[in-house]
């Protein structure tokens, strides 16, 4: 059976889409080497969950549906900058959760409970809500980006989180694409 690079994640609105664009637009000319991702592909991962079968997708959907049905929409929005795993060692540059950050860690667990209960193992790391606006290779030379990053006091529009999906994550050269294969409502 074919197996898919799967993560599960919620997807980012267009509004804020152009907003993270605009930031990391201003960083990029501070470190051209570090991998900035593209506004497309913006979005905040609840569970990475690798290769999995094609045909678990289905029963995936099924423990998410039923994990979430009371779980109901909610806003959040975005803040700060940092970097994983410190600004100054920064192999990830990453936007915050900000405001309603405990709702979105309440969301993880019951994404977290639904993949458990379609079979597939605990996370390799515990929830930590962020968004990744960059990838980066050598961790070394960036003084610039660091002082700009400690400078900015970055928060987005509160922004309505309706639902979640899960992604399939093709890899290429050029960069990840990824495909929606299900939206769950909240």
């Amino acid at each position: 059976m074919e197996n898919i690079r799967t993560f599960i994640a919620v997807d980012i609105p267009k509004e804020i889409k152009m907003e993270l664009d605009r930031l990391i637009s201003e960083l990029r000319p501070l470190a051209p080497d570090i991998r900035w991702v593209r506004a497309a592909n913006l979005h905040l991962t609840m569970r990475f969950l690798g290769d999995i079968p094609k045909g678990s997708i289905q029963g995936l959907s099924d423990c998410l549906r039923q994990s979430l049905k009371n779980f109901g929409a909610f806003e959040i929005s975005l803040s700060q900058l940092g970097g994983f795993p410190s600004l100054r060692k920064a192999r990830v540059i990453w936007i915050g959760g900000g405001e309603s950050v405990d709702k979105l860690a309440s969301l993880a667990l019951a994404v977290e409970n639904a993949c458990l209960s379609a079979g597939f193992g605990r996370a390799d790391k515990p929830f930590s809500p962020h968004l990744t606006i960059g990838r980066v290779k050598f961790p070394k030379g960036h003084e610039k980006l660091i002082e700009a990053i400690e400078r900015m006091n970055f928060e987005s529009p509160l922004f309505a989180l309706a639902e979640v999906a899960i992604f399939k994550s093709d890899l290429s050269p050029s960069g990840p694409k990824y495909t929606r294969l299900d939206a769950i409502g909240l």
